[in-house]
């Protein structure tokens, strides 16, 4: 049933049946955990030291991506690359899920919208504002989409045996990196968010909707939170991009 509304976005259907299921043309070829990572360079550099076999692809019109099966002591992890936008990581999960992933552990950059955030400081979201669109596609209309509850605080949990730093914040999800102005960062500032990014909101809303244990590092990048903004090197932190694939991996193996 529709849930009919003034505007498209938020015209929630409850039926769980789709023209178009990736379960209908994918096979079931990948390991149960993945791993999800958005620093291209390190993950290159990662597959050739491991040398790890390609063993399926995400596949679109503009660029397909490696599936990558990391084997060590008897465990099998796949991972990858998701595309971009809030979209892009819906599609993603859909297509993993086909494949035969079920626990997802992903790392990514986020934009800070406070300047107290150092470079490579690791946050753990617990929310994400929904100011994108594929989530509308999967859960209600809301403000927010809370994180999948059991794996955040179960990541939390072994972040602090492993004695690794992080924060436990509200993220800003948006399709419009572009438009991300001065009196639009105050107000999502004001509403608790602490980060920017372009995933998190559609990460959690599959999640949700097909119930995957999922989680997701964020790593303070850049800083949007003045007049102008400070790339801050950000997406040369090379140490700290490869370290947060191999925390991934360390998590997603406890999961």
């Amino acid at each position: 049933m529709i849930c009919r509304h003034d505007f498209p976005v938020c015209e929630f259907d409850t039926d769980r049946n789709a023209v178009i299921c990736a379960e209908n043309f994918l096979e079931k070829v990948l390991p149960e955990k993945c791993v999800l990572t958005f620093f291209r360079k390190e993950l290159n550099t990662f597959v050739q030291e491991n040398n790890l076999p390609v063993v399926g692809q995400l596949h679109s019109e503009v660029v397909d991506l490696p599936i990558y099966l990391y084997e060590k002591e008897g465990e099998k992890i796949a991972i990858a690359m998701p595309f971009q936008c809030s979209a892009g990581a819906a599609g993603t999960l859909e297509e993993l899920r086909a494949m035969g992933c079920r626990k997802f552990l992903i790392c990514g950059g986020a934009g800070c919208l406070t300047g107290k955030m150092q470079v490579g400081e690791i946050l753990l979201p617990t929310a994400a504002v929904r100011d994108e669109g594929a989530s509308y596609h999967y859960l209600p209309p809301s403000r927010e989409v809370e994180a999948p509850q059991e794996p955040l605080h179960f990541v939390a949990k072994c972040l602090k045996e492993m004695n690794v730093l992080f924060t436990l914040g509200k993220t800003w999800t948006t399709d419009a990196f572009y438009r991300e102005t001065p009196a639009m960062v105050q107000k999502r500032r004001e509403e608790g968010c602490i980060t920017v990014e372009m995933e998190t909101a559609g990460f959690y809303a599959v999640a949700k909707y097909y119930d995957l244990p999922l989680a997701q590092l964020l790593y303070a990048g850049d800083d949007v939170s003045g007049q102008v903004w400070d790339n801050r090197s950000w997406n040369s932190r090379k140490g700290i991009r490869a370290s947060l694939i191999d925390l991934s991996i360390e998590l997603v193996k406890r999961m």
